[in-house]
């Protein structure tokens, strides 16, 4: 229960990243699963890998808050999300595309 109030109490940029793409992903997820038939299972299957994978960072984050505080970690997080998204725009073409 104490994870879930530091949620709360002490939100950094990853943790309220990871709990909007959560709340957008989950239904995204459970709709495709019912609707899409079962060819197209492959997009539900990345789809929860990444979550997953979401979810690692959110424990990575929460266990880096108990260690520094809230505010220089966001900070951190921010500058080397920046910094990758940046980095992923210039090296491939100036374009965020993945084909």
């Amino acid at each position: 229960m104490n994870s879930i109030s530091d949620l709360v109490r002490k939100p950094t940029f990853i943790s309220v990243i990871c709990i909007i793409l959560a709340v957008i992903g989950i239904p995204l997820i459970v709709y495709q699963f019912f609707t899409i038939p079962e060819s197209g299972s492959l997009g539900i299957t990345i789809e929860v890998i990444f979550l997953l994978i979401m979810v690692g960072f959110l424990v990575i984050d929460r266990f880096l808050v108990r260690n520094i505080d809230n505010k220089k970690l966001s900070v951190i997080e921010a500058v080397l999300v920046t910094g990758y998204l940046t980095y992923y725009y210039f090296t491939n073409d100036r374009s965020f595309s993945i084909g």
